[in-house]
């Protein structure tokens, strides 16, 4: 769900926080969305890219999710925060969404230090969610999303029946982008890295869930 733009009030200004839907969002229903929002930007004349991180990237990119509750993402462009958002207002409009369909709720997450880092390396890795004129999703690096889940699936309260599924997911797509297994003391290496703490617990769960692409 991250330091998208310059500060924390603009962050939670930008656009509803999450919680707020009622309707759980197929991919066909985040594909309509991001293209609505598309044809806005285009029509202001504006090319943004953003990161998405989180339920999105697996119903609409990996397919191993039947929905999620909103498209979360982040990003590091401040100017155009406006026209963003006003292009999620109006595809909330046209599909009776609440405007938290598609929030930067996320950058709060994301220690400040390191949003640049992420942003820019999801773009070098050019893992397209979505992409017409407009608007561009990339995903997250895959090791940021497996350590951000299996942080969320340790904390109590907030995790959710899938996160271990997703984290597994994610695990499995960098162990095919390296064409090799993912060492343990790699992943708690970019869980470092990332500023996210991530509990032994969840690095056992998953080596119980996908061990064949894991080693250490």
């Amino acid at each position: 769900m991250g330091q998208c733009f310059s500060d924390t009030a603009s962050l939670t200004d930008f656009v509803n926080k999450p919680g707020v839907e009622d309707k759980q969002l197929t991919a066909q229903d985040i594909n309509r969305g991001l293209d609505l929002t598309a044809k806005h930007l285009k029509g202001k004349k504006k090319q943004i890219t953003v990161v998405a991180v989180g339920g999105a990237i697996n119903t609409i990119l990996l397919r191993s999710r039947a929905s999620t509750a909103d498209v979360d993402f982040f990003s590091i462009d401040t100017v155009n925060n406006p026209v963003l958002r006003d292009g999620i207002k109006s595809a909330a409009k046209t599909m009776q969404l609440g405007e938290g369909w598609m929030n930067n709720h996320t950058a709060l997450f994301i220690p400040p230090n390191t949003t640049a880092n992420i942003y820019n390396e999801a773009i070098r890795d050019g893992v397209v969610v979505f992409d017409k004129p407009g608007l561009k999703v990339v995903a997250a690096p895959w090791m940021y999303c497996l350590v951000a889940k299996l942080e969320k699936a340790g904390k109590r309260g907030n995790a959710k029946s899938y996160d271990m599924s997703d984290a597994a997911q994610y695990l499995i797509q960098e162990s095919k982008r390296r064409g090799a297994k993912i060492k343990v003391a790699d992943i708690q290496a970019k869980a470092k890295a990332y500023g996210v703490k991530v509990q032994e617990a969840q690095i056992k769960e998953l080596k119980a869930l996908c061990g064949g692409y894991m080693e250490g």
